[in-house]
C-alpha cells in the first residue's frame, strides 16, 4: 500500500513519528532518542555513534536534526512509492 510523503512529512513534526509511520521503526525511535538528547539534556555536539545509527548529521544539532526527518521521512515515502 502507497504511504503519502505528505503524511509522512507532517507527522515528521514530532522526530521519528514519520519514519515510524513509513515502518521504519528502529530509525524512528533513533530520531525520536536522538532529539531527546540533544533538546532536553542540551547536547549540543557530534553524537557520531547515534548519528551512524540512524543515518543523521547530529553535529546540526536538534533543530538541524528535526528538519533533517522532515525531509527524510518526506525522501523515504517517495522512494518507496516509486519502488512498488
Amino acid at each position: 500500500m502507497p504511504k503519502s510523503p505528505l503524511v509522512a512529512a507532517v507527522l515528521a513534526l514530532v522526530p521519528g513519528l514519520g519514519h515510524m509511520y513509513l515502518g521504519h521503526y528502529r530509525k524512528g525511535a533513533g530520531f525520536m532518542a536522538g532529539f531527546a538528547l540533544l533538546q532536553f539534556f542540551d547536547f549540543d555536539l557530534d553524537l557520531t555513534v547515534v548519528g551512524a545509527l540512524i543515518g543523521a548529521p547530529l553535529e546540526l544539532g536538534g533543530f538541524g536534526l528535526w528538519l533533517f526527518s522532515i525531509f527524510d521521512a518526506y525522501r523515504i515515502a517517495k522512494l518507496m512509492n516509486q519502488r512498488g
